[in-house]
């Protein structure tokens, strides 16, 4: 992936808490990429929770589902987030890939890899994670507008993509275990164009690496 375009993906990762985002002009061309220093590679994501925080995001995301899915969706995922906090169940699936709670790199990595997945139709992929988080990480170290972000809009950031990633991470489940393959096709679908509509990145020709998403190399036929 160039760093052009791991830009417009972090300034579309920002745009749900509504800041300032990193843009350049037609005819602009972004700095020079440069292989990230290991400073920039562990720049710190993590951010200090509040409970209430996490209530109201559910309590939006609950309104979000039930106007878009209706209220037994609704009803469904209100009864879940009662038995178990959605960054519990969300730890629970992705801890054992190496990420943690209250870290919006991690956070993202688990989403875009889950969305990479469900694209590219890689169930059985298995995915080193740490790449990913560096190059996250390096990359909100070199954003001014993530630098600027408090606590609660880092944490407004981080578990919206939760939120996002356990009704997708659910749905692909389920088709993949009923070999739905209509469901599966629209889920790839619509991830595809997700992140070519919202971030202007290309899942289908994006793979991970030892160096995190990287363009596909040119096909040999």
């Amino acid at each position: 992936m160039t760093k052009r375009a791991l830009l417009v993906l972090i300034a579309a990762l920002l745009a749900p808490v509504s800041l300032p985002v990193l843009t350049y002009g037609q005819d602009e061309e972004p700095p020079e990429a440069t292989a990230p220093s290991n400073d920039a590679a562990a720049f710190d994501t993590s951010y200090w929770p509040s409970p209430s925080v996490s209530a109201r995001l559910q309590r939006e995301f609950l309104d979000r589902v039930r106007w878009s899915a209706g209220m037994a969706a609704r009803d469904s995922l209100a009864a879940a987030f009662a038995e178990k906090s959605p960054v519990d169940t969300w730890l629970e699936l992705v801890a054992p890939d190496g990420l943690e709670a209250n870290n919006v790199a991690d956070a993202l990595t688990a989403y875009w890899v889950l969305n990479w997945v469900a694209a590219n139709g890689a169930y059985d992929a298995k995915v080193d994670n740490a790449p990913i988080q560096r190059q996250l990480r390096a990359a909100f170290a070199n954003d001014p507008n993530f630098i600027k972000l408090s606590d609660q809009q880092r944490q407004e950031l981080a578990e919206g993509y939760i939120l996002e990633f356990l009704v997708e991470h659910a749905a692909l489940n389920r088709a993949v275990g009923q070999g739905d393959t209509a469901t599966l096709q629209q889920l790839a679908a619509s991830a595809v164009a997700r992140f070519r509509q919202k971030m202007k990145v290309d899942l289908l020709s994006v793979e991970p690496g030892p160096d995190g998403f990287v363009g596909k190399p040119p096909s040999a036929d």
